[in-house]
């Protein structure tokens, strides 16, 4: 198992979907916040805490190994996440 965290590329897939599920998250949470649905905001707002520490985590350890792929994934699940929560909520209204 840990010479798959040893590869940047899969360090970079998992980079990029835990950002991606971070940012999603973090889009959703402040319409919930928003629209004062307390339930919906704080069960967002623990999976976007773990998300980060998973994501941060290697994305240090990525930094630090001077790894660019982890950093492109990076960018790129953040990226995707805000647009497809924003394109999420747009269809919801």
């Amino acid at each position: 198992m840990f010479e798959y965290i040893g590869n940047p590329w899969y360090i970079a897939l998992i980079i990029m979907i835990t950002q991606y599920v971070f940012l999603y998250l973090r889009t959703l949470n402040v319409i919930y916040v928003a629209e004062k649905k307390i339930t919906l905001a704080l069960l967002t707002g623990v999976s976007i805490s773990v998300c980060w520490l998973i994501a941060i985590t290697f994305s240090i350890n990525a930094i630090s190994n001077l790894q660019w792929q982890p950093i492109i994934g990076y960018l790129v699940g953040g990226l995707l996440g805000s647009w497809q929560a924003l394109v999420f909520n747009k269809k919801q209204k």
